[in-house]
This record gives structure tokens, C-alpha cells and sequence, in this order.
């Protein structure tokens, strides 16, 4: 019968490792109110957060705890092993499960059963290591307490996916109002600078109203599940309008944009470069290119577009800078940013992911001239 406890337990502390690791800012909400211990610890093993279930498991207070060692509970002939095992888990993120004896704040002994989620701190970006812990003595209780908190948790979620359907539907009502506004004032009599203004606005509606699906299409491409759709366009149009709608960034940073077609200066209102892509998501990763060349370049700089299609269909964005050494490696991941007030640390990699679904390939060189290319590759193929 204990040892169906025991397993029924590491269930359940799985399921509830899998809601920290997928739904962090939804399972912090209820972190204090968890009927099993919970701590996490930084790459050095210290601890940064308990919660008040884990102190009375150990018999300190939360300001006892945080900024010690975890090893402060583990008894002295475990603790070179357990140190080991932590180190394992941040580098190589794999399941670590067991059973283990420890000792509370009176340096008694007693068994626990654990379970470790691999999160990443939203702020520094850190490694931490979150461990699930339970008394052995306690299984049954903590077997009844445990199901208990999973339809908690299973309630929040469906109300939080149902609050999230409502506000998506009220911003689609929203924006949807504003396209048609924009689309009634372009037909009555504007002068030339009132159209321009009047279609930026419908574009910006429409591409708002289609990223509110993108995470859903970012989730698939994450997959190698996304299937583009496939439009024949200008590319040239298409950079054009999205410099255009940087207009504000771009008088901020006092920068100059030019834009070249196989070394000519390319006027998008003459000339074209038709393709065959997936025209929003293309769209969307120029936006993340320009917008992240613009905002990484030194004030009153220029910023070149420059596209070959003679041999290959190859796009250079280059601009005044460097990429921080510490930066280069991780560049492309999820997360990454650095010297950016309003930067999420996801543009280059969307823009990547975008890339790969047109069977491209997005890399950069930096330190040469003192400067940054950010190059697209991409088949000669989708060329028309």
C-alpha cells in the first residue's frame, strides 16, 4: 500500500512539476498556498524563495533560509553528492526524482520524496531549479492535500483560458472597429497625406488583428508543424511600409535607411521584387530585423538593406555596433536582449524561425568596421 502512495505522490508532484515549467506566472499566484514544500535555488545552490510548507517540513523561517545553501538541509555525507546532482540538473535540465533522507533545523532525519522543474528567471534570466518536496511519513495525506491543489490548479487554468478567449474577443471587436473606420475615411475626399496616414492605420489594424493568432502559428514553427501561406508579393513594397511604420524610432534615433537591390539604390515606388512567401510572417520578421538594427545602432547612424538576387537571395541589414561578446552565442534564443528598455529578447528568434519555415537561414557577423550584419538567406526559388 506504501508503495502505491509513493508512486500515486510522484505523480502527482509531475503533474504539478509540468504546470510550474508551462504556466510559471499562473502557478506563482498559488506558490505560499501549496500544501508540499517548494523551494528554488540559483546555479549556486543557494535559495532564493521557499514557500511556508517547505519551512515547517525543516523547522526554519523563510529569512533563515533565503541566501543559504540548500545543503544546509541535507546531512554532511550526502551533501557532496546532492551538490553534484544540482549542478547536473541546471546544466543538462533532466528529470531528477527520488527519494532522499535529510535533517530539519534540530539536525533530525527524516525521508522525502522530490521532484525538480527547470525555470528560468523572467528578470535575470538565470537558470533556477524548483524542488518539489513531500515527507515520505505524510504519503496519504499528502496524496488527498495533492489532489486537492490539482483541481485548483486545473480551475484556475480553464478560468484564466476563458478569461483570455473574452479579452481576445474584446480587443478583436476593438480593432476590427478601427479597421473599418480606417476603411470608410480612405474612401471620402483626403488629400495625399491624410491616405497615407489612413492606410497605415488599416495596415497596423489588420496586422493586429492577425498577430493575435501568432502564438498559436509560433508554437507550431517551434514544432517544425507550420504550414506558411503561400502569396505572391512585392518585397521591396513590403520593406517600404515596414520602415514606413518606424517612422517615430527612426527620427528618435536620428538614422538614415537606405535600401539597395544588387548594389543600386532601389526606389520601391518604381521598382519591385516580387516573391512567393508567407507575406505576414515575412512582414513580421522584417519588422523585428529593422526595429532591432534601429535600436541597437548609435544615434544618427545609417542603417543599410542591401539584397543580392543575381547568384544567390541574399538580404544584409547592417548597422554602426557590436554585439556584446557574452550576447553572440545565445543570440538567436528564446529570451535573449541586453541594453533595451522595452526589448522581450524574442525578435531574432521569431525572425529566425520565420527564416527556416521559408527554408532560409538567418545568421550574423559583428566586429568587423565596427559594425553588424544580421543575413538572410534564402531559396532563389521563392524569387518570381
Amino acid at each position: 500500500m506504501r508503495d502505491d502512495f509513493q508512486k500515486r505522490t510522484e505523480r502527482e508532484l509531475a503533474s504539478i512539476k509540468s504546470t510550474f515549467e508551462d504556466n510559471n506566472k499562473l502557478s506563482y499566484e498559488i506558490f505560499q498556498q501549496m500544501p508540499i514544500g517548494i523551494c528554488i535555488t540559483n546555479p549556486k545552490g543557494y535559495f532564493t524563495d521557499v514557500n511556508a510548507t517547505y519551512c515547517d517540513i525543516y523547522g526554519y523561517t523563510r529569512e533563515e533560509l533565503i541566501g543559504k545553501p540548500f545543503t544546509v538541509v541535507v546531512p554532511e555525507d550526502n551533501r557532496q553528492t546532492l551538490e553534484k546532482l544540482h549542478e547536473d540538473f541546471l546544466e543538462k535540465e533532466y528529470e531528477l526524482q527520488g527519494r532522499w533522507t535529510v535533517q530539519n533545523s534540530r539536525s533530525e532525519t527524516f525521508e522525502i520524496i522530490t521532484n525538480a522543474a527547470f525555470l528560468i528567471d523572467e528578470h535575470t534570466q538565470e537558470k533556477r531549479k524548483m524542488t518539489l518536496v513531500v515527507k515520505a511519513a505524510e504519503l496519504e495525506l499528502t496524496v488527498k492535500r495533492l489532489r486537492t491543489t490539482i483541481e485548483i490548479l486545473e480551475n484556475k487554468i480553464k478560468t484564466q483560458d476563458i478569461a483570455n478567449r473574452l479579452a481576445e474577443h474584446d480587443m478583436r471587436n476593438r480593432i476590427g472597429s478601427m479597421v473599418s473606420i480606417a476603411d470608410i475615411l480612405s474612401k471620402s475626399n483626403l488629400d495625399p497625406v491624410q491616405s497615407k496616414w489612413v492606410r497605415m492605420l488599416k495596415d497596423i489594424g489588420n496586422d493586429t488583428l492577425n498577430l493575435l493568432t501568432s502564438s498559436k502559428d509560433f508554437a507550431q514553427m517551434e514544432r517544425g508543424e507550420y504550414i506558411p501561406t503561400l502569396s505572391k508579393f512585392d518585397l521591396l513594397e513590403l520593406i517600404a511600409s515596414t520602415t514606413g511604420e518606424m517612422r517615430e524610432l527612426i527620427e528618435e534615433k536620428k538614422a538614415t535607411i537606405e535600401l539597395y537591390h544588387n548594389n543600386i539604390i532601389a526606389e520601391p515606388e518604381e521598382d519591385e521584387l516580387m516573391m512567393e512567401g508567407d507575406k505576414f510572417y515575412m512582414k513580421h520578421l522584417f519588422q523585428n530585423l529593422l526595429r532591432n538594427a534601429i535600436e541597437a545602432s548609435p544615434e544618427g547612424k545609417k542603417v543599410t538593406i542591401a539584397l543580392e538576387t543575381n547568384n544567390l537571395f541574399v538580404i544584409n541589414i547592417k548597422n554602426s555596433g557590436v554585439i556584446p561578446e557574452k550576447m553572440r552565442a545565445k543570440f538567436f534564443d528564446k529570451y535573449t536582449t541586453e541594453g533595451k528598455d522595452r526589448g522581450t529578447g524574442l525578435g531574432t528568434y521569431i525572425a529566425k524561425m520565420i527564416a527556416e519555415i521559408h527554408d532560409g537561414n538567418l545568421t550574423f557577423l559583428t566586429g568587423k568596421d565596427d559594425s553588424t550584419t544580421l543575413i538572410l538567406k534564402l531559396p532563389k526559388t521563392i524569387l518570381i
